[in-house]
C-alpha cells in the first residue's frame, strides 16, 4: 500500500509547473515532481534553509533571519555571501527555480509545492464540499489530509525553532479542522462509529475542543448510544468548569436537551 505522502506526490504524472515538492512534517524530505526521487539536500545548513523557506512559502525570509539561524551568535565575516553561496548550491542541485532573491532576502520559489500549504488548500476543500452538501467527498479531501500531516511532528529535527513552531501550529490547526470535516462527512455518510473515532482523537488532542465534543455526542446519538452522548456532555462541562470556570457554549447544551429529549421521547415510561 502506498504511504499518503505517495499519493499526494501524483507519482507519474508531473503537475504542471511543479518541480519539487517539500514534505515538513517529520524530517525534510524533498522530491522530485512526478516521482518517488527523494534528492539530498546536502549539509545541515543546506537542510535548514531549505526547511526555513518551505515553513514561510511565498514569504521572503530576511538574510538576517537566515544568518542568526544558520551561524548563531557566531555568524561568519562575510555572512550574505556565504548565504549566496549555500543558495547557489541548492540552485545547481534542484534548479534556479527552486529558490527566487538575492542579497536582502530568499523565498521557496513557485514551482515548488510544501505539504503544509497543499493540506491547507484540501482542508478547504473539504470543508466547502460540505457546506455544498457533498458529504463523501467532503470525507475523502479530509481524511487525505489527516493521512498528510499524521507523520509526527513538522520539522522534527528544529525542535526549538520559533519559525518550526509556527510551522507545528500550523500543522495542528490543520489537523483539528480536518477532524472536524472528517467527523461531520462520516456521520452525514451514515458512519457514526467512524464520526465518533475521529472526535475522540480530536479530544485527546485537545480536551477544550468543544467542537468535537458536539461531534461526539451527534456522533452517539445516531449510533443509538444517547447515554454515552450525555456522559460526553457531563464530562465537557467538568473539564470547562475545572480548566476555564466557564459552561459549555448555547449550542452544546441546546444538543444536550435535544438528545434527553429524544430519549425521554423513546424511553418506555
Amino acid at each position: 500500500m502506498a504511504h499518503p505522502w505517495h499519493a499526494y506526490l501524483g507519482v507519474g504524472e508531473h503537475r504542471g509547473g511543479v518541480d519539487w515538492h517539500l514534505r515538513l512534517v517529520g524530517i525534510l524530505e524533498v522530491v522530485r515532481a512526478g516521482t518517488l526521487e527523494r534528492h539530498n539536500v546536502g549539509s545541515r545548513k543546506a537542510r535548514t534553509l531549505v526547511a526555513m523557506l518551505g515553513a514561510r512559502q511565498g514569504r521572503v525570509v530576511g538574510v538576517d533571519h537566515i544568518v542568526e539561524e544558520l551561524w548563531g551568535t557566531a555568524p561568519p565575516r562575510q555572512p550574505e555571501a556565504n548565504v549566496a553561496t549555500l543558495v547557489s548550491r541548492l540552485r545547481a542541485r534542484f534548479g534556479r527555480r527552486l529558490i527566487i532573491g538575492g542579497r536582502s532576502g530568499y523565498r521557496l520559489g513557485d514551482t515548488a509545492r510544501v505539504d503544509l500549504y497543499e493540506a491547507a488548500a484540501q482542508v478547504g476543500e473539504a470543508e466547502a464540499r460540505l457546506r455544498a452538501g457533498q458529504p463523501a467527498s467532503g470525507l475523502r479531501a479530509a481524511e487525505h489530509v489527516l493521512d498528510l500531516l499524521g507523520g509526527g511532528p513538522a520539522l522534527a529535527d528544529h525542535p526549538i525553532a520559533d519559525w518550526a513552531e509556527e510551522a507545528r501550529t500550523l500543522q495542528a490547526g490543520l489537523l483539528r479542522r480536518a477532524w472536524h470535516a472528517a467527523a461531520e462527512g462520516a456521520l452525514h455518510t451514515g458512519n457514526p462509529a467512524r464520526a465518533q473515532v475521529l472526535a475522540e482523537t480530536a479530544i485527546t488532542v485537545d480536551p477544550l475542543d468543544e467542537v468535537a465534543y458536539r461531534m461526539l455526542m451527534r456522533a452517539c446519538a445516531a449510533a443509538g448510544e444517547p447515554a454515552r452522548a450525555i456522559m460526553t456532555y457531563q464530562r465537557l462541562r467538568g473539564t470547562l468548569a475545572t480548566e476555564l470556570g466557564t459552561d459549555p457554549a448555547p449550542a452544546t447544551r441546546d444538543l444536550h436537551v435535544a438528545i434527553l429529549r429524544a430519549n425521554a421521547l423513546t424511553t418506555p415510561a
